[in-house]
């Protein structure tokens, strides 16, 4: 997400001003020629239509931090969206930070302003704007957020893997001890319990945000917990790293995004086909071990009822039956 590129506004003071006045503008505006992102900030309307949703909100971030006197700390979803902590669902407000007792717990125009906590480090420099540092970005979504929001930044965050563009003069790896060092801040302890459960059953092993949501919806529901990217082989030789692993009952499970039959990382040279192809024979080789296979996309994400019947269906208990 951190390396997408925000298209450049068109604003009265840039250099399409001596073309379109202020009013120029907002005339074009509300003929649908431009897309109205923020006050004296617009795209062309087919630059806007041609955004993915969580793409539009990281432009309103943008356009925040453009439009401001001075410059603000992004915080929650937002600072998580600018640093590449994966979010699920795009928030309907553009998120800040302010000292503490000042103004906090306000929203005006779109942005909402949160009292920062005591105690907490300064502020990150990512891509130009300042924003709650990794840790402390993880904890506040910990907080507020259900466990199916609040995980797969939580896993992302305990990879130890460079997040773009951290600073060179900062702690850049981190561990539960540093998110859980940043919850000690929090003034109430259910808080601080809510920062603890989702640490408890965070894991650096998830491949991606969808395994994430795919692992909190397990989790909420109380079905067993997979072991992760466990590998497997046969006498071929090596199989793969299935996404989860329930070796108790023989089942394994696979996430399939959007991505692996689409992005260039994941097709690695190979048509969308032939993926596919070798995602049948690589199936084909872990039943013939003694295993179950289910598979699930987003949509099955979407309606969590969907995934909890695939699961049931085959064959994995659970607390709270549907």
């Amino acid at each position: 997400m951190s390396s997408f590129q925000v298209p450049p506004f068109i604003t009265p003071s840039s250099k399409f001003a001596d073309e379109h006045s202020a009013r120029r503008l907002a005339r074009q505006a509300e003929s649908g020629k431009l897309e109205r992102v923020r006050r004296g900030f617009y795209l062309p309307t087919e630059v806007w239509d041609a955004l993915k949703p969580w793409e539009k909100y990281r432009v309103r971030i943008q356009a925040v931090h453009e439009s401001a006197e001075s410059p603000p700390v992004f915080a929650r979803e937002s600072a998580a969206q600018i640093m590449g902590l994966p979010i699920i669902g795009v928030p309907e407000e553009v998120q800040t930070v302010v000292p503490p007792g000042k103004n906090g717990g306000q929203s005006n125009r779109g942005v909402r302003r949160i009292n920062a906590l005591e105690g907490d480090p300064p502020p990150w420099q990512m891509f130009g704007m300042r924003l709650t540092p990794p840790p402390q970005t993880a904890r506040d979504l910990a907080v507020r957020l259900p466990l199916t929001g609040s995980l797969p930044s939580m896993d992302k965050l305990l990879q130890r893997k460079l997040l773009d563009d951290s600073p060179t003069d900062q702690q850049r790896f981190f561990t539960a001890d540093d998110v859980a060092s940043a919850s000690s801040l929090l003034p109430y302890r259910t808080q601080r319990h809510r920062v603890e459960r989702v640490l408890s059953v965070a894991d650096p092993l998830s491949g991606s945000p969808g395994e994430s949501f795919s692992r909190a919806i397990m989790i909420e529901q109380g079905f067993p917990l997979p072991a992760l990217q466990v590998p497997f082989s046969d006498s071929r030789g090596f199989i793969g790293r299935p996404d989860f692993d329930w070796e108790e009952c023989k089942t394994l499970g696979e996430f399939d995004g959007y991505e692996k039959y689409s992005a260039q990382r994941y097709l690695k040279g190979k048509t969308p086909s032939e993926v596919v192809v070798d995602e049948k024979n690589r199936e084909n080789r872990l039943r013939a071990k003694g295993y179950n296979v289910v598979r699930w996309v987003w949509d099955d994400l979407k309606d969590s009822r969907r995934l909890i019947r695939l699961l049931h269906e085959a064959g994995l208990p659970s607390k709270w039956p549907s």
